[in-house]
C-alpha cells in the first residue's frame, strides 16, 4: 500500500499580504462527518484524490492553528501548514469522523510548529554570537520565547501526577465534557472542574518567573 504524496497540484487558497495575527475570519469548508470518515480511509488506501479533498477541506483549520500556535507571519505558518501536511499523507487514519481527524491534525500542525521554531532557534544560536542583538529579527525573539515557555509548560505538565496529566488531557486535548473527563477518572463533573481549576491555578504558579513569586510552600505543593 504506497502512501499518497501531498497533492502537489493543489495552491493554498490566494491571500494577500502577511500578518501575525489569526484572521478574523477563515472560510472553513469542511466535509460533513461520515465523508470525512470515507474521505480518511481513502486516503490512507493511497488514493490521491481523496486527500487532495482533505487538503481542501482542512488547509484553513491548519492555518488558523499555525497562526495561534506560533504568532508568526503568513509566510512562516504557510510553511507549517506544508510539513503538517506532508506528514499527514503519510499517516492518515483511517475511518475516522470529524471531531477525531480534526483532533488528530491539530496535533500534527503542533508538532510541525514546534519543529520549524525550534530549528529556527538553532539556527539563530549559530549565527547570534557573530550578530549583534539590534540585528537579530524580532519575530525570530518571540518565536525562541514563545518555544521556552512551551517547554516549560511540557516540564510542569510531567511533574503532574498521572491522573492529573489525564484529566488535563481529556478536557484540554481531547476535548472532552467535564462530566466525561470526570467520568474517566472516577469522578462527578463538578468534581472535575474544581480540581482543573486547582491545576491550572498550580501550573501557572509553576510558570511564573523565579523572581516573581515567593518560594513554594511544600505543603501547598503536596495538596490535591
Amino acid at each position: 500500500m504506497n502512501s499518497p504524496a501531498a497533492p502537489a497540484a493543489i495552491d493554498p487558497p490566494p491571500r494577500s499580504g502577511s500578518t501575525a495575527r489569526v484572521p478574523r475570519a477563515l472560510a472553513i469548508t469542511r466535509p460533513m462527518p461520515d465523508e470525512t470518515a470515507i474521505l480518511t480511509t481513502a486516503a490512507a488506501s493511497g488514493d490521491d484524490g481523496a486527500f487532495a479533498a482533505l487538503y481542501r477541506a482542512w488547509f484553513d483549520h491548519a492555518l488558523a492553528m499555525a497562526f495561534r500556535l506560533t504568532g508568526r507571519d503568513e509566510s512562516f505558518c504557510l510553511d507549517v501548514v506544508q510539513d503538517a501536511m506532508l506528514k499527514a499523507a503519510r499517516a492518515v487514519p483511517p475511518g475516522v469522523d470529524e471531531d477525531a481527524f480534526r483532533r488528530w491534525l491539530t496535533r500534527v500542525v503542533h508538532t510541525c510548529a514546534l519543529d520549524r521554531l525550534r530549528a529556527e532557534r538553532r539556527r539563530l544560536k549559530r549565527e547570534k554570537s557573530g550578530r549583534p542583538p539590534k540585528d537579530i529579527d524580532p519575530s525570530v525573539e518571540r518565536a525562541i520565547e514563545l518555544d521556552e515557555r512551551i517547554a516549560a509548560l511540557k516540564a510542569a505538565l510531567d511533574r503532574l501526577a498521572p491522573d492529573d496529566r489525564s484529566l488535563l488531557l481529556l478536557r484540554f486535548v481531547r476535548g472532552c465534557t467535564l462530566d466525561q473527563a470526570g467520568r474517566s477518572n472516577g469522578m462527578t463533573g463538578d468534581a472535575a472542574h474544581g480540581r482543573i481549576r486547582r491545576l491550572l491555578k498550580r501550573l501557572r504558579e509553576d510558570l511564573e518567573p523565579s523572581d516573581a513569586k515567593p518560594p513554594p510552600d511544600r505543603d501547598q505543593v503536596r495538596d490535591s
